[in-house]
């Protein structure tokens, strides 16, 4: 899916027909749609055991000023990306709920055209809440309890393309990659059955997804 998302930004970059002005210094570019987070495989381990954190789909939202006539400054919102948490062996114990705000500097390639390719990089803080736990790990008492809070600092990058269709509106594409790092804390009962006589571990949880985003966009 990687490998296809960015050979279709490619491709389209080749074919598309260059016209119209995209943006302009001073410009606003409002961006609303959904995005996939496709996190790292695996994304640590517990007790041995591999941890992997399923993909999630939500809205997203950016908002670009246009600094330069090739520079933007760019804000990522969204609305809570939900996550499925497995371990091997267990299947799911629970879930996790994130937010991943992020601050870029864009790189606007072909600000004249109607298909402006641009790049970007910068810095996320993701939060984490609303940890559930299931299965196994079921906070009923017959197995333990898992709290994922610890919130992330990181690097991004991203690479996007805007096909504006008139002056106003456009269509927008983009992958980015994440450094998105948190720390779980799995307690387990006195009765468990994963740990005979229970206790707490802290497994670190590099998720470091690539997310795939598809906007419909308005220039301001």
């Amino acid at each position: 899916m990687r490998i296809h998302a960015l050979l279709a930004i490619l491709l389209a970059v080749v074919f598309a027909p260059l016209s119209v002005a995209s943006a302009a210094e001073g410009d606003y570019l409002l961006r609303v749609g959904a995005s996939n987070v496709d996190p790292d495989d695996p994304n640590g381990s517990v007790l041995g055991l591999d941890i992997t954190v399923d993909d999630a789909w939500s809205a997203t939202f950016t908002g670009e000023w246009m600094w330069k006539k090739n520079w933007g400054i760019e804000v990522l919102a969204a609305w809570p990306f939900e996550h499925d948490i497995k371990v091997q062996g267990l299947g799911k114990v629970g879930s996790t709920k994130h937010l991943p705000p992020t601050l870029s500097m864009n790189y606007h390639f072909l600000p004249d055209t109607k298909f402006d390719v641009y790049v970007g990089a910068g810095i996320n803080y993701t939060i984490f809440f609303d940890a559930d736990s299931s299965g196994p790990l079921a906070s009923d008492g017959s197995g333990g309890n898992l709290d994922v809070d610890d919130n992330s600092w990181g690097l991004a990058g991203q690479i996007g393309a805007d096909w504006f269709i008139n002056d106003k509106w456009f269509v927008n594409f983009n992958v980015r990659y994440i450094d998105i790092d948190t720390e779980a804390k799995v307690t387990l009962a006195p009765d468990s059955a994963i740990v005979p006589g229970g206790g707490t571990v802290k497994p670190d949880v590099d998720i470091d997804p690539w997310i795939y985003g598809v906007h419909v966009g308005y220039r301001f």
